[in-house]
């Protein structure tokens, strides 16, 4: 699969393999979680002395760890970008890989994950994301629906094949290090999130990066409809922050509109018509049953998670534009 996708990106191999790497990991008062995927990355299938761990964690009460490089900050609360950047700074390879705090790896994973790096031209990866055996309905709507990174939906419509992309989540992603420099690190103005989707864009901008189907990681969903709205307030605020950076032209207040659920919904609302929002809701509904369904069928998702994935869907459009309207009044 590796040798046919190079042939089809003009990817030439070289004789660095494997290479060096520095696995980053931030987390805050997780511990449970982060001790999962620390004895998961033990068992990885990787040269150890081309491997390091390093752990930044936001705590008041530092708790060292064995094996890792431990690197504790105070709780200042200045964001993911801090923490990101604070991470990349203690490490030591060229190659930095970030995974999230609460996924779970399989023993080939940080393999699978690197293999285009072999290409020297290639300066970023994203992984895929999938979601535990015991997650609910409501966040394997999430996942289909494409969130976090990609979900099982871009898993699903990769079909297994090494894609080229310009969309890269800190979720489960390696990049060289020396590009991080180049762009400036994470952008700590953006404190809702956002930072490493800027940094994606301007990495991506500047050579080839790929998605890696199955260099797969299993991460934990928010399951349950309330979380999910504060996550996409949260996410709604942090569009605004980015937009007000000026530093990405594909997000702005143009496209806010173009994708705001509630200014799309608004003519028929100003009407208040029972009957015509009710054939609305049927419609949308109807609408993301077909959008959906192929990758519902692919994914071996229960029907139930199709079945409540329009409600899934609506309240995460909703709560991105509340977000947004307390990002443009507040932040």
């Amino acid at each position: 699969m590796v040798n046919s996708s190079r042939k089809a990106a003009g990817m030439a191999p070289s004789a660095l393999s494997p290479p060096d790497v520095s696995v980053l990991i931030c987390t805050r008062d997780r511990r449970a979680m982060l001790d999962a995927l620390l004895s998961d990355l033990v068992r990885q299938k990787y040269p150890k002395q081309a491997m390091e761990v390093v752990v930044v964690e936001e705590t008041d009460t530092p708790r060292p760890l064995k094996g890792v490089r431990y690197i504790p900050i105070p709780i200042r609360n200045l964001g993911f970008a801090h923490a990101r950047n604070v991470a990349w700074r203690h490490a030591t390879h060229d190659i930095v890989v970030y995974i999230d705090d609460d996924c779970r790896v399989s023993s080939d994973w940080l393999q699978k994950l690197l293999t285009p790096f072999t290409d020297l031209s290639v300066l970023g990866i994203q992984g895929g994301v999938t979601v535990p055996d015991s997650t609910n309905a409501i966040g394997w709507a999430e996942s289909l629906l494409g969130f976090p990174g990609g979900g099982i939906k871009r898993v699903c419509q990769a079909n297994e094949e090494i894609q080229e992309t310009k969309e890269i989540s800190t979720l489960n992603c390696a990049y060289r290090s020396r590009v991080i420099a180049e762009v400036g690190g994470f952008d700590e103005q953006l404190k809702y999130g956002g930072e490493d989707y800027l940094l994606a864009k301007q990495i991506c901008n500047q050579g080839d990066c790929f998605f890696v189907p199955d260099a797969l990681v299993s991460h934990k969903t928010r399951s349950n409809l309330f979380k999910i709205w504060h996550w996409f307030v949260r996410r709604g605020r942090a569009e605004i922050a980015l937009i007000r950076t000026g530093k990405q032209q594909d997000t702005t207040f143009s496209t806010v509109l173009k994708s705001s659920v509630a200014i799309k919904l608004c003519p028929l609302s100003l009407k208040w018509m029972f009957s015509v929002l009710l054939l609305a809701a049927l419609a949308y509904a109807f609408y993301q049953y077909v959008r959906y369904f192929r990758v519902w069928n692919a994914s071996g998702a229960s029907f139930m998670a199709l079945a409540i994935l329009p409600l899934v869907k609506i309240s995460m459009d909703a709560a991105m534009d509340w977000g947004r309207l307390l990002g443009i009044a507040f932040d």
